[in-house]
């Protein structure tokens, strides 16, 4: 008869981190919470770590004898920190030639045909020497407002998680306990096994009123594996292979404000003020707040499936593989879009006059011109496929050296889009927008959000030294390929090209119980320029879905600090 074994880990992982997309590669492994994986940089395919082979090689499951349980706890707290410039646009009267005399240049600044089609800030603003150009650029910079935003600098605060049937949930601590339980065949030559862990979870908050508000005040993702049926076969003396199925939860919770900044709305604003236009007056300037969007969408049931090999060559060399299958969560809940005054007083406006049936000729529809607006939304989200190949090496009787390469198909992530229950006021004033600009990111009930992210292929290498019968010492590095093309980047997911530093330990108390530990240390750094990325601070006129930081220059640092 084989003895049970009970190995018990609590691994508890703090992150301090300037990032959240995070997302694509940050939380590629980091929540599983598994201190041998962290400590070699999750170089571990083809040296995988006991019960959690589930989700890092399944074949790795055969080396469990008898019966054994894991429990483990993750504890982590997220941080964003991104600083914003001085944005470059609009052009003034210093930035095209300017001739006091000439009342129609050519070219005219934007900031000068505002101001022209405002009679408003004529009023308030008045130019008494035109000839004064720092009078008139003064004026043009009353009328046209400064953005609150500029130079500014936005953090993080509490976590948030999205938390089956309860929704986007804010705690002083993330805290994510986890096991799973497995047992060898009674005739050897197989094991079977099931874990709970989360391969995703991640979430941030942000102040409302600070900047990075318009691209996630709350932000949470959570995928919850609950169930992961998994088989392991020892095929030969030296091959063993597995396979498992995978159920989980997802979530998806976002909070943000939204904003159009930049030249669209300021001039849609001013319509106004040519003769024989349909349009009423819109009581909306460049950096108006249009209103608060909240989105929390949940799947209870999407299946994956995983399987790998080991493959021992000889008695210093294994070879392992791993594939991940994609898998598509459909998420669905509810929404509510939480308008400002000005923005409702401009949807009025248009619906007394009857305008908004105008509107629907452009693509637009009818209006609400209410304060809020709730209903249904859903989205598909895309778990990418992953291939993973790992060699481990026995370099010296005490010393095993693992390498790791990973291939991630992230272009799957082609774009998100939101599909709501009804029309939605905000949306049915940029599909117009977009459709006078050639773009189409928008429609009534739908919103598109371009991510074109692009497939990755990542490396990591891991040392194990065996310091004696019970110590264990580990260490790794693992370089992490950003997902997220230049021209893409955001404060959403605000992830770069990133370095992770680990070590760890083993401790064998005794035949029944092991305590592992790993720490680690990871930074990524990006810089967008103004007009640089499509996602965030387009200059492209129409871009309404989605530039809240119209040719604003931004920053975004990530320094993660991890215990497990």
């Amino acid at each position: 008869m084989k003895k049970s074994a009970v190995t018990l880990t609590v691994a508890m992982a703090s992150c301090l981190l300037a990032s959240t997309e995070a997302c694509a590669q940050l939380l590629n492994n980091l929540s599983i919470g598994n201190p041998k994986a962290l400590g070699m940089a999750h170089a571990v395919t083809a040296d995988p770590p006991g019960i959690d082979s589930i989700h890092f090689n399944p074949a790795g499951l055969i080396q469990i004898k008898g019966r054994q349980a894991s429990v483990k706890a993750l504890i982590a707290s997220v941080e964003i920190e991104s600083k914003f410039g001085e944005p470059t646009l609009p052009t003034d009267v210093y930035d095209v030639p300017f001739d006091p005399g000439n009342p129609n240049p050519s070219p005219i600044s934007d900031k000068q045909l505002y101001y022209n089609l405002t009679q408003s800030c004529q009023d308030d603003y008045p130019i008494a020497d035109d000839t004064n150009i720092d009078q008139v650029a003064a004026a043009h910079d009353l009328c046209w407002g400064i953005d609150p935003v500029a130079n500014s600098t936005t953090t993080t605060g509490s976590p948030v998680l999205m938390v089956p049937f309860m929704g986007l949930q804010e705690s002083p601590i993330l805290l994510l306990p986890m096991g799973g339980m497995a047992f060898e065949g009674p005739s050897g030559g197989w094991a079977f096994g099931s874990a709970v862990y989360v391969p995703e979870g991640i979430g941030y908050t942000r102040d409302l009123d600070s900047g990075g508000a318009y691209q996630g005040h709350q932000v949470g993702l959570t995928r919850l594996t609950y169930f992961s049926p998994t088989l392991a076969l020892q095929v030969t003396d030296t091959l063993s292979a597995g396979v498992g199925v995978t159920f989980s939860y997802h979530g998806l919770g976002i909070k943000t404000n939204f904003r159009a900044s930049g030249l669209t709305l300021g001039y849609l604003r001013n319509l106004n003020s040519i003769p024989n236009s349909p349009l009423p007056a819109i009581d909306l300037g460049p950096y108006d707040n249009v209103g608060l969007l909240t989105m929390e969408m949940e799947d209870l049931f999407s299946v994956g499936f995983s399987f790998g090999m080991l493959w021992e060559a000889n008695d210093w060399l294994t070879l392992g593989f791993s594939y991940k299958s994609e898998s598509v969560s459909d998420l669905e809940g509810d929404y509510s879009m939480e308008y400002t005054s000005n923005f409702v007083k401009t949807m009025a406006g248009l619906q007394e006059g009857g305008l908004d049936a105008f509107l629907q000729l452009l693509d637009g529809g009818r209006v609400n011109a209410t304060d809020v607006e709730k209903g249904t939304v859903k989205t598909e989200y895309i778990v990418p496929q992953t291939v993973s190949f790992g060699a481990s090496l026995q370099v010296m009787p005490d010393l095993k050296v693992n390498l790791d390469a990973k291939w991630i198909e992230y272009s799957r992530w082609d774009e998100l889009t939101f599909s709501f229950s009804q029309n939605n006021d905000f949306l049915t004033l940029a599909s117009v927008i977009n459709t006078l600009a050639g773009l189409d990111y928008a429609d009534p009930d739908e919103m598109r959000i371009p991510r074109k992210y692009e497939d990755t292929w990542s490396w990591a290498i891991g040392a194990e030294y065996q310091w004696n019968d019970n110590i264990v010492l580990r260490a790794g590095y693992e370089p992490r390929s950003s997902a997220i093309p230049e021209d893409r980047s955001d404060l959403l997911f605000p992830i770069g090209d990133a370095d992770l530093f680990t070590a760890g330990f083993g401790w064998r108390y005794d035949n029944l119980t092991q305590v592992e530990a790993a720490i680690g240390y990871m930074h990524s750094n990006t810089k967008t320029d103004a007009c640089e990325s499509v996602n965030a601070n387009s200059c492209r006129e129409g871009d309404v879905v989605y530039n809240p930081y119209f040719a604003t220059p931004f920053e975004n640092e990530v320094n993660a600090y991890l215990v497990a």
